[in-house]
């Protein structure tokens, strides 16, 4: 009986509801993994193969704390280009300076302070090197 009196009316306020479309992702479908051993083991056959070595310079990545003396000075006098100069922490048996390493030979190290003034110092004097920083 209930139906008989109910009066059927349009909606007062109508939101409009679009149908959302489902977006098509061009996703990766596959991977493929192989371990650091299994890498090194097909680029010593390439190497084999080919005759040509490839420097192991290149991929041997160290930390600046990790490298020897001749190593950290090699580092700091062969920086690339783009690389701000780095400023460094030499220290001799007597004294220690802070600056930039503008040249290194066998025997000797040219160090540029902040106001430019250059110290020569030793090689054989040096002790060690510590990075400070990139200078600004």
């Amino acid at each position: 009986m209930r139906k008989q009196n109910v009066v059927e009316t349009e909606p007062l306020l109508y939101i409009v509801q679009p149908k959302a479309m489902r977006a098509a992702a061009h996703m990766q479908e596959t991977f493929m993994w192989t371990s650091r051993t299994q890498q090194e083991e097909e680029g010593n056959s390439n190497d084999e193969r080919d005759g040509e070595e490839e420097p192991t310079e290149f991929f041997a990545k160290k930390e600046f704390q990790a490298m020897a003396l001749d190593e950290r000075l090699a580092f700091l006098a062969e920086l690339p280009g783009h690389l701000p100069p780095l400023k460094c922490q030499f220290v001799t048996q007597e004294q220690s300076y802070e600056g930039v390493l503008k040249q290194c030979t066998a025997d000797e190290l040219v160090i540029a302070d902040e106001r430019g003034n250059e110290t020569v110092i030793g090689r054989a004097a040096l002790v060690s090197v510590t990075m400070i920083g990139f200078v600004p």
